[in-house]
Formats: C-alpha cells, sequence, structure tokens
C-alpha cells in the first residue's frame, strides 16, 4: 500500500489546477487526507469574500487523492457542500478528509474545511462526497 501512496502523491504533484491554486498534500493515509490553501487576493469575488469556488477546489482536490488511491479508478457521483462561514482574507485553509464506507463499487467521504489564523482553527465547510469505484486499475503494475 505504501508504494501505491507514494505514487498518488506523485502523481498529485502533476494537477496543473491544484498546482495553480497553491493546493498542497500534506498527509495521505489509506482512509485520511489533510490538505491546504493559503488565500491570495485573486481568489476573492467582487463582494471582497473568497469565492466558493476556491473553497470547493481545494475539498475536490482532497476528494479526487483520497478516492483514488487504491488502485481503483474512481469517479464522483455525488458531492455535496455546505459553507459554514467565510474565510478572512489572508488565512489559510485546511481540509481533512476521511473515508466513512468503502465497498467494492462505492465509496463514502467526509471533508471538512477550516481556515486558521493565530493557531486558531475555524470551520468554514463541510463536503459529503460517493465516489464510484470503477474495478480498473489506474497503476497496471501496482497490485489492488
Amino acid at each position: 500500500m505504501q508504494e501505491q501512496l507514494e505514487t498518488v502523491r506523485k502523481r498529485f504533484e502533476k494537477d496543473k489546477y491544484a498546482k495553480s491554486l497553491g493546493i498542497v498534500l500534506d498527509e495521505l493515509t489509506d482512509d485520511t487526507i489533510q490538505m491546504h490553501m493559503q488565500l491570495r487576493g485573486d481568489m476573492f469575488n467582487w463582494f471582497g469574500r473568497l469565492h466558493g469556488g476556491a473553497i470547493y477546489s481545494l475539498a475536490d482536490a482532497a476528494f479526487s487523492v483520497l478516492a483514488n488511491n487504491n488502485n481503483n479508478l474512481a469517479v464522483a457521483l455525488d458531492c455535496s457542500i455546505t459553507f459554514h462561514v467565510s474565510p478572512d482574507p489572508g488565512t489559510l485553509l485546511i481540509v481533512e478528509g476521511e473515508t466513512l464506507s468503502a465497498t467494492r463499487r462505492t465509496s463514502a467521504y467526509l471533508f471538512k474545511i477550516y481556515m486558521e489564523k493565530e493557531e486558531t482553527r475555524t470551520l468554514v465547510a463541510t463536503m459529503k462526497s460517493v465516489s464510484y469505484r470503477t474495478g480498473k486499475p489506474i497503476y497496471p503494475n501496482i497490485e489492488q
């Protein structure tokens, strides 16, 4: 499994969209993930608040990596995000995700997005996601 996790980490480094947002993969295990993103001025909407798409993009990046970390190509079936507060400019966003359940064909996940400012974390959003596991290997040379 460690080989798969390292392969997923290397593959994520090639994610141009995540890289353009400054998303960094901090931790990855079989069932959990943590990523972060520093908020920038170009991520704010015309109200001067962080665009919801930026929050969703961070959560979706975590979903993509966590759902595909077992060499079984997974695609999104459902993602539902709830926004709780609007993050302050200049803060760090952190997403923590966990696998809630996994069967041969589907998996369910929960992601919590926090803003961190002056060593205090505030819950910004939660996202529930479900993936369909296709059964197709992502890396044919690594055992599923």
